[in-house]
């Protein structure tokens, strides 16, 4: 039988790899951004998709992310005072060590001691957050959960157990936090409930607190009455009672066999998978039917934590490894880096919430095949004598290999874990890259929501508020900012360039635009990225880094391209604000290149903003030589008044009025305006998105003679603008 089991396990892990082998092929040749075609597996992807964007789903995920410090800590300190080996009781460990041990007992039972009302405040937070209120409002959410939460604790009666508010109250922690958070959400937005034309007028805090004054009583109440029903109904106290009490049931008819092992094992995992710490949950299952084993009986506690749970709940092991070896390179390698020490002890936390596994309708296949077949290896070596029975009871924070060898006294119990860890890998690899791929596709959709917000409120005229929100768009803009801040130190932002030519066919210089390629989010909107600097004080430290390269590449096309030639670089109003002068002063200097082959680009709307200040720094850098350029000219109200000043010398067409030139009568007359106006001042016009013949035609004809755009190139990196520059000189002397 046990033979049967192995060989029936080992299939079906080569069945699974090969079919996700085959999904993750498909899938990479049928996924593009924003481009679903139809099918099972786009319908996986749909589905998946608003699994992962479920709001409770999410405040679970976010709320258990929280509290991975908490959990570690504790997770530590016990793994320290579990040390294999070690011989707690001895009189030279209490001599030397024993205040320490005291301290990280003390730890120990302050953080898991406190676990689920951890939970409540995390969860509640969350909730908070994901419904993007403010501070005050969340602290309301809070404060809401943790009265629905300890009034049903009972404190101060026979039936207040005090580690109902550690591990083992986990269950309910988590059921009153999300009820009493949806309700509250529900019963504020009615002013009968939050007391508003009383509040009126009052500080902020002070109208919050009020307002969640009667709704707290409305689910306190609620939640008492639903504990009344348990209480007649079950004789329980809480959801938790209630669980273990329905589990231990269940149980309770099954022998210690092969097949309540493997039960046990599934729903273990099984709740784990949903966000419940299955564990606590059947801790008394644990405790009573798989305490030990003997007779005939195999599967114990001690077993599960020897060979099922290798790395924490999951097997996660195996992902850590996976990572190690596959992913180094990759975010995710990142991740591994991080987890490996805790892994090591069975602490997966960092690993569950940050790949993540949890809630994850991908990664929970594995996650729940993985342990199953461990299960069913290790019970069938075990059983036709390949590995010893287990002599002795290891903790679970003991690393693999050392508690295989020391559960059986014998090496084969190691061998045993290494080989149930291969074929953990083998589950997990393919389903690893199915996720990945998955994870990328999610993350170029939350970008597009950022950049179409912040299209709509440039639109509007309005400023976006992304890096103070507390919704997921929020947590993605502040990660993207210190993400930001890595890339600049670590020279990970590069730059293309878009030549301009003029009438002729020459080339007279081009545009350097910056670009971010994320190793999650892939290439970010270039004005999304500006727009984050700003508001994340990284302008500065941008904006050198900008100047930098762009004097970095005057010189080397210097030295390639003996002639003259120019480069424009993008500021805005907000550069002018610090001591931009000094930092374009020492790009110059530093390469040893002249102002005028430096050119400063700036849109309409930013000369606009603090107009005295910005125009009297312009003058400043256009009398040291630098030419300077309006952008998207024609979008604003005021667009003609800037003209006035003699120091711009060129305009760049906005490309609304280009885009549809050879149709659009009106636009044409508008073009014609203002190259018309340009030449009477002695202003030179650009026109961007040129993109076909006719777009260029019809701009000669209305007088246009320099244009940029997809005609002639799209962006290109440095060496090959270079050799465009060449090229289309070269060619345009030859005609001449």
């Amino acid at each position: 039988m046990f033979k049967c089991c192995s060989l029936f396990c080992m299939n079906l892990v080569v069945c699974i790899g090969k079919m996700c082998y085959n999904e993750v092929t498909v899938m990479e040749r049928k996924i593009k951004i924003g481009e679903v075609h139809m099918g099972l597996k786009e319908k996986l992807y749909s589905l998946t998709y608003k699994w992962e964007n479920n709001i409770f789903l999410t405040v679970v995920r976010r709320g258990l992310t929280m509290i991975i410090p908490f959990v570690l800590v504790g997770g530590i300190s016990c793994a320290l005072i579990n040390l294999p080996f070690v011989d707690y009781s001895s009189d030279f460990v209490q001599k030397y060590f024993g205040t320490l041990i005291k301290i990280l007992t003390s730890v120990y039972n302050g953080t898991f001691g406190l676990f689920s009302l951890a939970m409540v405040i995390s969860f509640s937070l969350s909730f908070g957050m994901e419904k993007n209120e403010t501070v005050d409002k969340v602290a309301m959410y809070l404060m809401v959960a943790l009265a629905a939460y300890g009034a049903q604790l009972g404190v101060g009666t026979n039936h207040f157990d005090m580690e109902s508010i550690g591990t083992k109250g986990s269950f309910s922690a988590i059921f009153i936090a999300l009820v009493s958070c949806y309700l509250y959400e529900k019963l504020k937005k009615s002013s009968l409930f939050t007391m508003r034309k009383y509040t009126m007028g009052m500080e902020s805090i002070c109208a919050s607190a009020l307002a969640a004054f009667l709704p707290m009583i409305i689910i306190v109440a609620i939640v008492m009455a639903f504990a009344q029903v348990l209480y007649m109904c079950f004789d329980v106290y809480s959801l938790h009672e209630l669980f273990s009490k329905l589990s231990c049931a269940l149980f309770d008819n099954l022998s210690n066999s092969f097949g309540s092992g493997l039960l046990y094992t599934f729903k273990l995992h099984l709740l784990w998978l949903l966000g419940f710490h299955g564990s606590h949950l059947l801790e008394p299952v644990a405790q009573t039917t798989f305490a030990n084993a003997t007779g005939a009986s195999l599967f114990s506690k001690s077993f599960f934590d020897t060979y099922v749970v290798m790395g924490g709940c999951g097997t996660t092991i195996c992902v850590l490894i996976i990572l190690i070896f596959f992913y180094r390179k990759d975010r995710l390698g990142n991740l591994a880096k991080i987890s490996a020490p805790m892994t090591i002890f069975n602490l997966n936390e960092v690993l569950n919430f940050g790949v993540p596994i949890i809630l994850n309708p991908i990664m929970g296949i594995p996650f729940i095949l993985t342990p199953i077949a461990c299960y069913c290896i290790a019970y069938g070596a075990t059983a036709i004598g390949l590995v010893p029975r287990l002599v002795t009871e290891v903790p679970w924070s003991t690393p693999i290999i050392i508690s295989g060898y020391v559960a059986t006294d014998s090496i084969r119990g190691a061998l045993l874990q290494i080989v149930c860890i291969v074929v953990g890998i083998c589950i997990y690899f393919p389903f690893l890259r199915i996720h990945k791929r998955m994870q990328e596709v999610y993350a170029k959709e939350k970008i597009k929501m950022l950049v179409t917000e912040l299209q709509e409120k440039e639109q509007e005229k309005e400023k976006p508020m992304f890096i103070t929100r507390a919704d997921s768009l929020g947590l993605i803009s502040r990660m993207l900012v210190e993400d930001l801040k890595v890339a600049i130190n670590q020279d990970k932002l590069y730059m293309l360039y878009q030549p301009q030519v003029d009438a002729e066919g020459r080339c007279i210089g081009g545009e350097a635009l910056l670009r971010w390629n994320h190793p999650l989010y892939g290439m970010i909107f270039p004005p999304l990225m500006i727009y984050l600097a700003k508001e994340g004080g990284l302008l500065p430290a941008l904006e050198e880094k900008i100047f930098d390269m762009a004097g970095a590449a005057i010189k080397k096309t210097s030295e390639e391209y003996g002639e003259d030639f120019k480069i424009s670089v993008n500021i805005t109003a907000k550069s002018l604000l610090w001591d931009v002068e000094s930092c374009i002063d020492a790009s110059l200097k530093k390469y040893d290149i002249p102002a005028e082959r430096m050119w400063i680009e700036m849109t309409e709307q930013d000369v606009m903003s603090n107009a005295d200040m910005v125009i009297e720094k312009l003058k400043r850098l256009e009398a040291k030589g630098h030419t300077l350029l309006i952008d998207d000219f024609g979008m604003g109200h005021t667009s003609l008044m800037y003209l006035q000043h003699d120091f711009f010398r060129v305009v760049k067409l906005d490309g609304s009025l280009v885009k549809n030139i050879t149709d659009n009568v009106t636009n044409q007359k508008i073009v014609a305006s203002v190259v018309e106006l340009g030449r009477e001042l002695g202003v030179e016009i650009i026109s961007e998105y040129v993109e076909t013949e006719q777009h260029r035609d019809k701009l000669y004809e209305l007088g246009c003679h320099w244009y940029q755009g997809y005609l002639y190139s799209k962006p290109i990196p440095l060496d090959e603008f270079i050799g465009f520059i060449n090229k289309y000189n070269k060619e345009s002397k030859e005609e001449n």
